[in-house]
């Protein structure tokens, strides 16, 4: 690239990295703390707050393992972000041999970006996982709960509820919910913000597309279109990814295509041999050695074994896609995601891992089990609370229980100022901030089952 390009760019990327924060606008009245730069404080702030504590009692993807190796949400948050650390610090030193890092920005701070937002990607994760999300989705798309607790809402608000999503829950969590609530969250910097975000649109916005994935609630869309506006992600009514948030994807990504099998391993879902024919189009870049591999004394340290080699060849091909693609990205075009990207071998091997994983792991009768025991769980807390939002935001009479399941609600409970709207995501803050043990207890309560 010429010059001319390479200032372009480089301009473009002062914009995406101006280190702003809610109420903080201004990036002149920043301060730039080279020695714990403002990512560094993200990333503190994120793994402090209750709801990444939370995450250790909530399911990644077999719900209450008894098996002291199968990872819960925080875990896998935690290696996600090791991953991605790696990678934001390989396009950082990309961008600097490109002369388009600006002046403050050193290639280790990329990697802060993107770690901090790896960190909270699942933050606002209900309880149960994506059973969880499924459980939701449908108890609002019942037509007898959208005509009696939804019809007043406007059918952007409703979209919310009908395809509610993790994704939308967690830029809430750390925008309106944890530490200043309603005032900014963690207040953020404005980079992690958007690096944290796969999805730069509404659940009425995604369903025009076809899609049922988004990352923000109608409650919080002056918030994200600050975050997006002020960094140059805007286009009309349309919003563009930041191009680190690919990272963030991409070592989600390959963090669960090797895990997801080596908790199954652990469980007994599947066999070694299992594991050894997804690995098998990349096992000649594995380097195992044999005589290494046949010397262990268990198959869960040779899972072990193989699971560092894989995830160090999953981060190096997931930079050269992105090093590949790098113009089509600052551009704002969509590419999906950076796997699809990757050489013909590692897409085959996440082709498998894909396949193994719909096809074996999650249909394991025990996961299914307590996946349709959660829609139980879930409809008895909702069939609970949200009449009694319903009844209190359109200033109807309160019966004794919806009184007392306003109190059961706390510092969740709608206020006199919320709306019907705001009552009912208040129901959504409550149901995604309790943990896997948390809701099961609730809803045994709820149906009159008292512990022993």
């Amino acid at each position: 690239m010429n010059g001319n390009g390479t200032e372009k760019r480089k301009n473009q990327w002062t914009k995406l990295l101006s280190p702003v924060r809610h109420n903080h606008i201004d990036p002149a009245h920043v301060v730039f703390d080279i020695t714990r730069s403002p990512f560094i404080q993200d990333y503190d702030r994120i793994l402090f707050s209750n709801s990444f504590r939370m995450l250790a009692r909530k399911t990644q993807a077999h719900p209450f393992a008894v098996n002291d190796h199968v990872h819960h949400r925080l875990m896998h948050s935690l290696e996600v972000s090791s991953a991605g650390r790696s990678l934001g610090i390989m396009a950082g030193y990309f961008l600097k041999e490109r002369g388009e890092l600006p002046d403050i920005i050193t290639p280790e701070h990329i990697g802060q970006i993107v770690q901090a937002a790896c960190l909270a990607h699942d933050i606002g994760n209900p309880p149960f996982g994506h059973g969880g999300e499924s459980a939701l989705q449908d108890w609002f798309r019942d037509t007898a709960n959208n005509d009696r607790y939804l019809s007043e809402l406007t059918e952007r608000q409703k979209a919310d509820f009908k395809s509610f999503d993790g994704n939308a829950q967690g830029f809430r969590v750390v925008t309106a919910l944890e530490n200043h609530k309603d005032k900014g969250g963690l207040r953020l910097t404005y980079p992690t913000l958007a690096t944290l975000v796969k999805y730069p649109r509404s659940a009425y916005d995604a369903i025009g597309d076809g899609s049922s994935k988004f990352n923000f609630y109608q409650s919080e869309k002056n918030t994200f279109d600050a975050v997006f506006s002020t960094l140059g992600l805007k286009d009309g009514n349309r919003y563009r990814r930041h191009p680190l948030s690919y990272l963030t994807e991409a070592a989600d990504d390959i963090c669960y295509g090797i895990i997801d099998m080596e908790d199954a391993l652990e469980l007994g879902i599947i066999g070694f041999s299992d594991l050894e024919n997804v690995i098998a189009p990349v096992a000649g870049k594995l380097a195992l050695n044999p005589k290494r591999m046949a010397a262990m004394d268990s198959d869960r340290r040779r899972a072990g074994l193989i699971r560092a080699k894989l995830i160090a060849l999953m981060i190096d091909a997931t930079f050269a896609a992105f090093r590949n693609h790098y113009d089509a990205i600052m551009d704002g075009e969509n590419i999906h995601c950076l796997l699809d990207h990757t050489e013909d071998d590692v897409r085959e091997y996440m082709n498998r891992a894909r396949t193994l994983f719909f096809d074996v792991i999650l249909k394991n009768h025990s996961k299914i089990a307590l996946e349709i025991g959660a829609y139980t769980l879930y409809k008895r807390i909702l069939d609970t609370f949200i009449p009694a939002c319903h009844q209190f935001s359109t200033g109807k009479r309160l019966t004794y229980r919806d009184r007392q399941a306003l109190t059961l609600m706390g510092i969740h409970a709608p206020t006199e100022h919320d709306d019907l709207y705001m009552a009912c995501i208040r129901v959504m803050d409550f149901i995604t901030g309790m943990t896997d043990p948390r809701a099961t207890f609730l809803s045994r309560q709820l149906a009159g089952i008292t512990e022993c």
